[in-house]
């Protein structure tokens, strides 16, 4: 009896122990959560502060740059511009017209101009501006050049002209001094104005016939003076000696590369035909050159 009793006392005592360990433990978990949570809040805390310093430091350089670039730069009397050179490279556009366009009298200093907002300001606002570049001469000179667009081509419109250039951008109302060019007409296109581009257009074809006519080996043997486009399959030639060319080419529209190659393969044809009629006196009133290496007999008088 006295034996059951001691191991019963003894697994009894081993329940309490374990008990009192599983207690012990649930106690150091409980304690050590709080630990952790303080120690997750003390790296949030300093990752904060570093963050709101590094910013600090960051709006203070940022302010001290501006403070030291209006006093050094903008504010200095040393780079106060005292002369403007410019260059303008074209027929209409001069040195007067940039000053009045860009608003350069009243720049006073090289570094409080924004030459960005200058340079896209002429480019956006003067359709005939095709380049600008400026730059700071130290200590007291702007240097302008702009390159104009060089007229192609007279758009012709309800009663007047616009002339275009070899880009398709419409220029202006045509001067005294463009009747020279030649007419591109049958678009039909009102409220055309100057700065609108006319890519995609039957019109961007004249401007590819007149460009290969001034550009290339038969620049001397033809003259074109008016392009028709309102057939969109071609477009209807008028030369300087009377005669009519209705001309089609491969890719024709595209204004790529191969384009530009069939264009010029047909052009060329066509100052022999041209040239094959004179030397045996006779003159070419009508062609047509729509087809591909198979032209009809063209018309003599």
């Amino acid at each position: 009896m006295w034996f059951r009793r001691s191991i019963t006392k003894r697994e009894r005592w081993q329940s309490d122990s374990g008990f009192h360990d599983r207690r012990s433990n649930r106690l150091w978990v409980q304690s050590q959560s709080p630990l952790k949570s303080k120690i997750k809040l003390r790296w949030f805390g300093g990752i904060l502060v570093m963050l709101i310093s590094l910013l600090s430091v960051a709006v203070v350089l940022w302010v001290g740059m501006h403070i030291l670039d209006r006093f050094l730069l903008r504010q200095n009397d040393l780079f106060r511009i005292r002369d403007f050179k410019i260059e303008c490279i074209g027929e209409v556009i001069t040195s007067r017209h940039v000053m009045d366009y860009a608003q350069l009298a009243g720049c006073s200093n090289l570094f409080a101009l924004n030459i960005s907002e200058k340079r896209d300001y002429l480019l956006k606002t003067v359709p005939r501006v095709k380049a600008v570049e400026i730059a700071r001469r130290l200590p007291g000179e702007l240097v302008i050049k702009v390159r104009e667009r060089i007229s192609m081509a007279r758009l012709e419109m309800d009663g007047y002209y616009l002339t275009v250039d070899r880009d398709g951008y419409v220029l202006g109302a045509s001067s005294a001094g463009s009747p020279h060019l030649p007419v591109v007409s049958g678009h039909c296109m009102p409220g055309i104005r100057p700065g609108t581009r006319l890519g995609g257009t039957p019109v961007m074809n004249a401007l590819e016939v007149f460009d290969v006519c001034e550009t290339t080996q038969i620049r001397n043997l033809l003259k074109v003076i008016r392009i028709d486009v309102r057939n969109r399959e071609s477009v209807e030639l008028n030369l300087v000696d009377g005669e009519r060319v209705s001309l089609a080419w491969q890719h024709m529209g595209t204004q790529d590369s191969f384009s530009r190659e069939h264009l010029e393969q047909k052009l060329v044809k066509l100052a022999e035909i041209l040239k094959a009629a004179a030397a045996r006196g006779k003159h070419v009133v009508g062609i047509d050159m729509t087809l591909e290496n198979n032209f009809p007999t063209p018309e003599y008088n």
